[in-house]
């Protein structure tokens, strides 16, 4: 298995970027990136999301991949629908009464809806959020 450090070298090799221009495009010094690839520190939640818009790594494999070869799509991902998504799925969760994050397995089952409806085709975005409030109304059921 490898390590978050690994994994963040990986990108940037892959990026074709020295450790100071890669530490620049992140916001970061260069110091800061050999510190993570040494796994000396982690970088924070911040470059996560840089690198995700950046250069199109999942930041679940960053923080829990277990090879040094970064899932790809075929085609570019829409974070902004990922984005829309999420906010659905939290929105939805509030107007049916399941408080999101209570609990750890809520977070858990929250970002497995996020992930499924947005592995969904996009055309069925409204029958999801549907389905979304079905699933989520059940889950609150189950907790009382």
């Amino acid at each position: 298995m490898s390590s978050i450090g690994e994994r963040l070298k990986a990108v940037r090799v892959r990026a074709g970027l020295a450790q100071a221009a890669f530490g620049e495009a992140l916001g970061y010094s260069r110091r800061a990136v050999i510190n993570w690839e040494q796994n000396a520190a982690e970088p924070s939640i911040s470059v996560l999301a840089k690198l995700r818009r950046l250069y199109g790594v999942d930041p679940e494999w960053i923080v829990m991949g277990e090879d040094l070869t970064p899932p790809t799509r075929h085609t570019p991902t829409d974070w902004d629908r990922f984005d829309r998504i999420a906010r659905d799925v939290e929105a939805a969760s509030t107007q049916v009464g399941t408080e999101v994050g209570a609990e750890p397995v809520d977070a858990r089952v929250i970002v497995e809806l996020v992930r499924d409806l947005f592995d969904d085709d996009p055309t069925e975005d409204e029958a999801n959020r549907k389905r979304l409030r079905r699933t989520l109304r059940a889950i609150g059921r189950g907790k009382a």
